[in-house]
């Protein structure tokens, strides 16, 4: 019964993120046509500068948070209100100081002001995913489901009268902002069910026991920041902002797509935390089947976008951005890895390894940051692109070492190699077939993949069934 919840909930989210996802690609598509190659340069550095602040502020809090109310027996009204208010003292910190540093930036004047305009939408956008461990635990994530579709409808309507208009950067910061702070209303409208969050001098000294366990994740947020964000950041130094926009619209197609496996696993990790305590076996089971369905997903994806990234970019962003489809190739591979990546980093903090994934983090952050300096300045966005992926394998790969080295298991990899010629298999076909439209290539490579991975058993029958009974189960 809790399988199928899990599954159920996962379907909800799944739903919930594509539709999401599919409105806030239809917002970007009208974004960078009503802005155009310079101004949706700036639109990036604007999100990709407050972004270093808002992971400060993150102080590793959503995890702990997920992890704590996982345990049995643990005071979840308590722990929820003293990591929500603890992110919001520390939002108000590093976002105050993000106010002061960013006009001693080389950034144009327009975005400047761009981001002391986006500052409430960042922390409204914040504390709304603070809260998401709430949801989680309970198993209710058709509320946020609805609340971040609801904000991209708002925010959807803002940016097409925008585009109509001909408005200028700063209004199309004000729909995010205004989009974020209605999710955020109704996240915390409906978190008040399960605690109270109110702030007590009393809570002082928990508030300081919860950022004493958080801080190694935060460190290890602050250094995967740094190669996550990094790029951007250099670029955006180094290069004008057109080339930041090229390198951006590729990018933000990625980040709508990595959101899932960080979802989906997001949901398995109260499942890892508690059986590596109670039942080891157990634990290696659901990491299985876990990584089984990353990769059923993730590989056939990355190869499907290498093959049609020119169409997606058109269909995106429209003219003046077809050089992006270069850079989205390469990223497209480091998604593989950045899968990967969303189960070994949460399995290694519900085995409480967050300490050591520091070092992996720190070594990683050097090396995207040296790279970057020498890649970005020679090839520009392709140099950034490319180091975005040699530094995904880079932590995937120490990061699975970790993992081996506590519980000495290694995962079964017959699906995964049944994944990788299933995306061969159909990425041949869509080169031979005749008609290279989108709409057509699209649902045929589905098609092949789904029969190839069939008729091999790397999905079985009974996966399907089992996928359509979680439908009709209530939560």
């Amino acid at each position: 019964m809790l399988k199928q919840k899990i599954a159920q909930n996962f379907l909800i989210s799944i739903v919930g993120r594509v539709t999401a996802s599919a409105l806030g690609l239809v917002s970007f598509a009208f974004i960078t046509r009503g802005l155009g190659l310079e101004g949706f340069g700036d639109y990036s550095i604007i999100f990709a500068f407050l972004y270093i602040f808002s992971v400060f502020a993150d102080f590793g809090l959503y995890n702990i948070l997920t992890r704590e109310i996982s345990k049995p027996d643990a005071d979840e009204k308590s722990i929820i209100a003293n990591a929500f208010i603890a992110r919001t003292i520390l939002l108000i910190l590093f976002l105050g100081i993000s106010l002061l540093i960013v006009f001693f930036t080389p950034y144009s004047f327009q975005a400047k002001i761009g981001v002391l305009v986006a500052v409430p939408g960042i922390a409204f956008l914040s504390l709304s995913q603070v809260l998401m461990g709430v949801f989680q635990k309970h198993l209710k994530t058709l509320i946020p489901a609805l609340a971040d579709i609801s904000a991209r409808v708002i925010q959807l309507a803002l940016v097409f009268y925008l585009y109509k208009t001909h408005a200028g950067l700063q209004y199309f910061v004000l729909a995010f902002v205004f989009g974020s702070a209605f999710n955020f209303a109704i996240i915390y409208y409906f978190a008040r069910k399960y605690t109270k969050l109110r702030f007590h001098l009393a809570r002082l000294s928990k508030i300081k026991a919860i950022l004493k366990e958080s801080w190694p994740l935060a460190v290890s947020s602050v250094l995967v920041l740094i190669y996550f964000k990094g790029d951007t950041i250099i670029l955006s130094l180094l290069k004008p902002s057109e080339d930041v926009g090229i390198y951006n619209v590729a990018y933000r197609i990625l980040e709508n797509i990595i959101f899932f496996p960080a979802m989906f696993v997001g949901l398995v990790m109260p499942l890892l935390s508690n059986y590596f305590v109670l039942d080891i076996n157990k634990f290696k089971s659901v990491f299985q089947k876990t990584f089984d369905f990353l990769v059923v997903v993730g590989i056939p994806l990355a190869v499907g976008g290498i093959y049609l990234a020119p169409q997606i970019m058109n269909i995106i962003s429209g003219s003046g951005f077809e050089q992006s489809s270069e850079p989205f190739q390469v990223l497209m591979f480091a998604m593989i890895f950045i899968f990967f990546g969303s189960l070994f980093g949460n399995a290694i903090i519900a085995i409480h390894k967050q300490k050591e994934v520091m070092y992996v983090y720190g070594a990683a952050a050097i090396f995207n940051i040296l790279g970057n300096l020498y890649f970005i300045w020679k090839y520009s966005y392709l140099g950034a692109a490319w180091m975005t992926a040699a530094t995904e394998i880079f932590v995937s790969f120490l990061m699975f070492l970790i993992i081996y080295k506590t519980i000495g298991y290694l995962p079964d990899l017959r699906v995964f190699s049944k994944a990788i010629l299933g995306s061969l298999c159909m990425y041949f076909v869509l080169l031979v077939f005749p008609s290279q439209s989108f709409l057509i290539l699209f649902p045929l490579g589905i098609a092949v993949y789904f029969v190839f991975m069939y008729l091999t058993k790397g999905i079985t029958k009974e996966d399907i069934i089992e996928l359509l009974r979680s439908i009709k189960v209530k939560s």
